[in-house]
């Protein structure tokens, strides 16, 4: 009982900005009801505006290039598209599927720094990795 009220205390929505140097891993767990996908991401190189970023949800790998400009600038990816993964209570009056969201602000050339934003559905609660 005490894990879980520990797990509770620090459970919270997800929108975060981060500045994160060259191969710097942040992560954490989404929680939607009982269900938990864990997600980490990093980004390796910084080459003509472009960010190439690595991300790990739910053990599934992605890899992107964000750019600085609107059109380029965010990698949105669909958590929970199956049907049952989460009970409609869970999701209820929301037809869109919960999301998480990387978003490429800006780079900082000469500390080697990018600035990104994480968020997900209000539906999530985020836990952090220590």
């Amino acid at each position: 009982m005490a894990l879980l009220l520990c797990t509770g205390v620090f459970a919270k929505p997800l929108d975060k900005t981060l500045e994160l140097k060259k191969d710097e891993i942040y992560g954490g767990e989404l929680q939607l009801g009982k269900f938990k996908k864990p997600v980490f991401f990093r980004w390796t190189l910084y080459k003509d505006q472009g960010l190439v970023v690595h991300l790990n949800l739910n053990h599934f790998p992605y890899q992107f290039i964000l750019y600085p400009d609107f059109q380029r600038d965010s990698f949105r990816v669909a958590v929970f598209k199956e049907k049952g993964g989460a009970s409609s209570s869970e999701v209820e009056g929301d037809h869109t599927p919960p999301f998480l969201m990387l978003s490429f602000k800006k780079f900082d050339t000469q500390a080697g720094v990018a600035t990104l934003r994480l968020r997900a559905s209000n539906q999530f609660k985020w836990v952090e990795q220590p």
